[in-house]
């Protein structure tokens, strides 16, 4: 673990998170007083005793200019709610295990901390001069991945893997990702982990278009895809890559890309939000809205087999994606589909959340069920 000297002098009232600004809330979003976490004890760690975390973070526009980012963060089961007030270049990633990553540079450094909201502390992870643009934790809870940039330049530094807690600094697992005219410019990176935790998927998109390079975490290999006609990662499992096409909104064709031979399935050629998810028998599905509206679901296999229609929410709610389209994350066991309004999590009550359990059509809500 990293410690810098303003975490040092800064005393336990403020320490925790460097600087950043929490306020307690309800979940109608009233400010209810400020909120310091103590500094977690020990080494960081997830997988605690009350998983169920979820976060949903915002842009804060003054002026047709984004100031800031908000992030709310909450427990499921609890109905108070904390929000962090981060720099404009930030990010929120998980939850992990009951904690939340979390990113925030104020243009001089970059600092990274761990959140474990049920127990309301958070361990300070990551503090350095490079730009950290995004990062993300491996399912061991202990190994962290971090895409980089220079601070000056902005020139991609590529992708690094830091061991939480250890005294070797990061090495570099993936290098900067060579120009390619067909993609333009790279505007963003993300990171989709495989069903199975064991590799990781790292999409570098341009406008419209991403390449994706899918890492090996344990034996080292990479694996390339570079189709223009491929947009945004919907998930992995195995050799099977599921993303929608190269298009400025929904719906878009969903695909089913084979990343060993190429092969290229079209699952639907007007999909909306897409997620992966299980079956009875645990096998790997793709459930995704039938064009823009999201009044009704779909579900089909990886390979284009077993499509069946599956009823939309009576109430209006929408299926929520992936945290790159919903700015969104939530902990839920394999086999649920996550709905709420607009497919984002709410944070004023008006409309809470809804989980659903493929194999049976079970319907809970998210504040009665973690895991």
């Amino acid at each position: 673990m990293v410690e810098s000297r303003w975490f040092r002098r800064a005393g336990p009232a403020v320490a925790a998170l460097g600087g950043i600004a929490l306020i307690a809330t309800t979940t109608l979003g009233a400010p209810r007083g400020a909120w310091t976490p103590d500094v977690c004890a020990g080494t960081p760690r997830t997988g605690g005793s009350a998983p169920g975390s979820w976060y949903r973070i915002d842009p804060l526009i003054s002026d047709g200019a984004r100031i800031g980012q908000r992030v709310v963060l909450g427990q499921a089961g609890e109905r108070r709610t904390r929000t962090l007030d981060l720099a404009a270049e930030s990010f929120a990633a998980g939850p992990f295990g009951g904690a939340t990553l979390i990113g925030t540079d104020d243009g001089r450094r970059s600092q990274l901390s761990l959140v474990d909201t049920a127990r309301g502390c958070a361990w300070p992870l990551v503090v350095t001069s490079d730009v950290v643009r995004t990062a993300t934790l491996a399912s061991d809870g202990a190994t962290l991945y971090e895409f980089l940039v220079d601070r000056k330049t902005r020139a991609d530094l590529g992708v690094w893997r830091r061991m939480l807690g250890g005294k070797q600094g990061p090495s570099r697992v993936l290098p900067p990702i060579e120009a390619d005219a067909r993609f333009g410019p790279t505007w963003i990176t993300t990171f989709v982990w495989a069903e199975d935790g064991r590799s990781l998927a790292v999409q570098s998109c341009g406008e419209i278009a991403c390449r994706v390079r899918i890492l090996d975490t344990r034996g080292g290999g990479v694996r390339r895809v570079a189709d223009p006609a491929l947009g945004d990662v919907v998930g992995l499992d195995g050799d099977r890559l599921v993303a929608h096409g190269a298009c400025r909104g929904l719906p878009c064709p969903l695909l089913s890309l084979d990343v060993v031979t190429g092969d290229t399935l079209i699952l639907d050629p007007v999909a909306g939000q897409a997620v992966l998810s299980r079956d009875a028998d645990e096998r790997s599905i793709v459930v995704h809205e039938v064009g823009a509206h999201g009044d009704h679901l779909r579900v089909v296999g990886l390979d284009g087999r077993g499509s069946r229609l599956l009823e939309a929410d009576p109430d209006g709610r929408r299926l929520v994606a992936g945290a790159a389209r919903s700015g969104s994350g939530a902990e839920h066991a394999p086999g649920w589909l996550l709905f709420g309004p607009d497919g984002r999590l709410p944070i004023d009550g008006s409309l809470r959340p809804l989980l659903r359990y493929v194999p049976d059509g079970r319907t809970v809500q998210l504040d009665e069920v973690s895991r």
